[in-house]
């Protein structure tokens, strides 16, 4: 949708551009709301397997320290525990990480470009309003007057 049209950009042309950077912002602060959510989902699994691998590493020590170096009951606590670990670590890359998607980089493309086509629909609706006001109007008699005086001399 070109800004620019024949007859020059009136104030609905403004408005309409603005309405669509508008909604261009929308859709982005909807896309990275989305983004920060997941990311928020992936933390919060990852702080509750912490958690429980706290508690597994408390009865990891316990069960050590208990039979002394013995791999009957350790075991299944180490095991339980690694895995915990593992599970954890990955939860938190995965949570760490801020991917883009596609749709969230082409709502910020869209803002950008309808953000554009604003400003240049409302910077040329105030030339126009400049040159077809009262200072337009005035420095046209003033120029007017000095190329009629010259064609009479």
């Amino acid at each position: 949708m070109p800004v620019l049209k024949q007859g020059g950009p009136g104030l609905m042309r403004i408005f309409e551009a603005g309405k669509a950077a508008a909604a261009a912002e929308v859709e982005l602060l909807q896309q990275k709301a989305m983004r920060l959510g997941r990311q928020a989902a992936f933390l919060v699994a990852a702080a509750i397997l912490g958690f429980f691998s706290l508690i597994t590493g408390h009865a990891l020590l316990w069960a050590i320290f208990l039979f002394k170096f013995g791999f009957g009951p350790v075991g299944a606590p180490a095991a339980v525990f690694g895995l915990d670990i593992f599970l954890a670590l990955a939860f938190v890359f995965f949570g760490r990480h801020s991917y883009l998607l596609p749709a969230e980089v082409e709502a910020r493309m869209s803002r950008d470009r309808h953000y554009n086509e604003l400003r240049q629909a409302a910077s040329i609706a105030a030339v126009a309003t400049t040159v077809t006001g009262p200072v337009g109007r005035f420095a046209g008699r003033k120029m007017w007057n000095i190329v009629s005086r010259r064609r009479r001399t």
